[in-house]
């Protein structure tokens, strides 16, 4: 039987077995009747909307989805895709786990013109509504059948690939990274930043330190080039539209310096980090800036204070000691790092720190 009649004799046998009449099923989802009644004949086979279909189900008491295999049929229409129901379908599929459906329906898809860009819409929808895991699916078959190695879909649909996949799994991680590297300048600009700010941050935590250093001299590099076009837009009163990018500006060019900073700290290279600590000391010069971003700064200024004692303190510096129990003072959150940090400095040179030990009590640590 035709997948489209099947679906309504389906539902007209459930209607009949249930205690509504169609009028009533209508109202308890505020459908229209007319429009429900027409969509149920099976002469003329007028498309049931999956608002319809869903409403429809929760009324008759079945579970979500109860009816989804075969209502596959009713997103093609005069042998086209119709575009909205099929997106639809696809969304309310991810969210209910229903993968073979998916599959069916991108097999089926394959032969029509511009499905990609169908898919590509499905997966953008899903990642930015925090439905990651369920995204790559679309992003991998889009990878499998993008043509040309330049457009910006097959790049960003690595680059979300990138980002869904990282985790706790560090094996996992550089996987991902060693798979996305080579298609982070092929971005559309708006995502170049987060993405080196990304591999960066990523490769830190690997301890990867020559990739770290490479990404955080890249986002250093960008970060300028556009800082400098906006002040041009600005100084000129252009109209165009300014770079909409996830963080404020100000953001990726403070994480470059800190980024580079970090790795070079924990390399042993204390006299150079100091010179990237520099670079995001005060970042109050920074003419673009709104007001979360003049928080960030505010917080690049103490990451920078903290950063500073431990470099002086690992260089042997035991002058800020004092200072630094301090600061720590006055930020419960940062005692534990901190401590850990006079810790292997007094270890590392052998000075005494009984008197800060006794500053804090252990309920801190």
């Amino acid at each position: 039987m035709n997948s489209r009649i099947a679906l309504r004799v389906e539902l007209e046998n459930a209607i009949v077995k249930s205690e509504y009449t169609l009028s009533s099923l209508a109202e308890y989802g505020g459908l229209s009747i007319g429009n429900l009644s027409a969509s149920l004949q099976k002469k003329k086979l007028r498309p049931i909307t999956l608002k319809q279909l869903d409403t429809l189900t929760e009324a008759l008491g079945l579970p979500e989805g109860h009816y989804y295999d075969l209502y596959l049929a009713e997103c093609f229409y005069n042998n086209r895709v119709a575009v909205p129901r099929m997106k639809s379908f696809l969304i309310r599929c991810s969210e209910l786990g229903k993968t073979d459906l998916i599959m069916n329906a991108i097999h089926i898809l394959v032969e029509h013109p511009k499905y990609t860009e169908l898919l590509f819409s499905v997966a953008e929808e899903l990642y930015l509504g925090g439905l990651d895991e369920e995204s790559i699916l679309f992003y991998e078959e889009i990878i499998q059948e993008e043509k040309y190695n330049h457009s910006d879909r097959l790049a960003i649909s690595h680059y979300r690939i990138f980002r869904a996949t990282i985790g706790a799994n560090a094996e996992e991680n550089y996987k991902a990274v060693i798979r996305f590297e080579d298609f982070r300048k092929k971005l559309p600009e708006a995502f170049q930043l987060d993405a080196l700010l990304q591999l960066a941050n990523v490769c830190l935590s690997l301890g990867k330190w020559n990739l770290t250093e490479q990404f955080a001299d890249e986002l250093r590099i960008l970060t300028t080039i556009r800082y400098q076009e906006e002040l041009l837009i600005k100084k000129n009163k252009s109209v165009s539209e300014p770079l909409k990018t996830e963080r404020p500006l100000v953001v990726y060019y403070g994480q470059s310096y800190l980024i580079k900073a970090a790795a070079l700290f924990r390399q042993g290279h204390y006299e150079k980090t100091k010179q990237y600590i520099e670079g995001y000391e005060d970042l109050s010069w920074f003419e673009i800036l709104d007001e979360q971003g003049k928080k960030e700064v505010n917080n690049f200024s103490l990451w920078a204070r903290a950063n500073k004692y431990s470099v002086e303190l690992m260089l042997g510096n035991v002058s800020v000691l004092d200072e630094y129990a301090n600061y720590l003072a006055e930020r419960p959150n940062d005692i534990p790092e901190g401590l850990l940090m006079i810790t292997q400095a007094a270890n590392a040179y052998g000075f005494s720190i009984d008197h800060i030990l006794e500053q804090f009590p252990l309920s801190l640590l």
